[in-house]
Formats: C-alpha cells, structure tokens, sequence
C-alpha cells in the first residue's frame, strides 16, 4: 500500500461531526447546563453542611454530563444568528443573583434556579424533532429531579428550608 493510498483510506474513515438539526435549541439548553454546573460547583464550596455539599456536587455533575452529551452532539457550535432564546440569560442571572444571596437564602435560591433549569429545559426538549435524542435529556433531566426531589425532603426534615 502507497502513503497515497493509506492517507487517502484514513482521511475516509474520519467522519465529520453530525451536524444536530435543532442546534440552536441544543445550544440554549448547553448554556444552562454550563451554567448549572458551575453555579452548583461553586455553591458546594460555600455552603457548611454535607447535605447541601453533597447534593450541589452530584448535581453539578449530572449538569455537566448533560453538557458533554449536548455538546458531543452538536458536532461544532452553529454561528450565532442572532435568534436564540433569552431563556439561557435569564437562568444566568438568576443563578449569578443567587450566588451572591446572603448565607441565610444562598442555598435555597440556587435550588429554586435548578428547578428553574429542569423546566426550561423540559420545555425546550418538546420542540426537538429528533425523539431519540430527546428521551436521552429526558433521562437526564428525571436523574437531576429525582436528587432534587429526595433533597428538597431531607432538606425539610433536617430543617434546612
């Protein structure tokens, strides 16, 4: 085999990005996972108590997997239109004002943005067209529910709300 020929079989076997359809749906829900990563890695590193820690962190993770897999999807970033949903700011806001809350309300402001992000998200996965890939955020989303959902009880009973 020639190097000719061995270039010209590896350059076929690489495979371009697949390009998702609804990409700018993708990237408004990739600017609030970005976001609540952050904003939930940044709270565990504030707050005192272990349940509070706990739950920032694996929710900040479960963020960021949502992230890699929406970002893995989209192959590369779409240039910006112009057009995209004001929704990812206003998560962005609403998480940065909760981060710079008083100690008293910090943690529950940052819980209160997440639960924000879950149904924004939600919303904005009806109107993918690609099911598949719409159930795999759907499973998501329901993993962070469910840690918010048993936080938000043993919140209450540890008198933490």
């Amino acid at each position: 085999m020639t190097n000719k020929s061995y270039l010209g079989s590896n350059m076929r076997c690489k495979k371009e990005p697949y390009q998702h359809p609804d990409s700018h749906i993708v990237c408004d829900m990739l600017s609030m996972c970005f976001d609540g990563s952050f904003a939930n890695s940044t709270s565990r590193k504030r707050v005192r108590n272990t349940l509070d820690q706990q739950v920032f962190q694996t929710v900040s993770l479960l963020y960021r997997g949502l992230a890699e897999r929406l970002l893995t999807s989209l192959g590369k970033l779409p240039q910006d239109t112009g057009t995209m949903n004001p929704e990812p700011g206003y998560i962005a806001i609403a998480y940065l004002s909760a981060l710079n809350a008083s100690d008293k309300y910090f943690s529950n402001r940052v819980m209160m943005v997440n639960w924000q992000v879950i149904k924004r998200i939600g919303r904005l996965v009806h109107k993918l067209d690609d099911r598949l890939f719409a159930n795999m955020i759907i499973d998501y989303l329901a993993r962070i529910q469910v840690v918010l959902d048993s936080t938000q009880n043993r919140r209450k009973a540890a008198r933490l709300v």
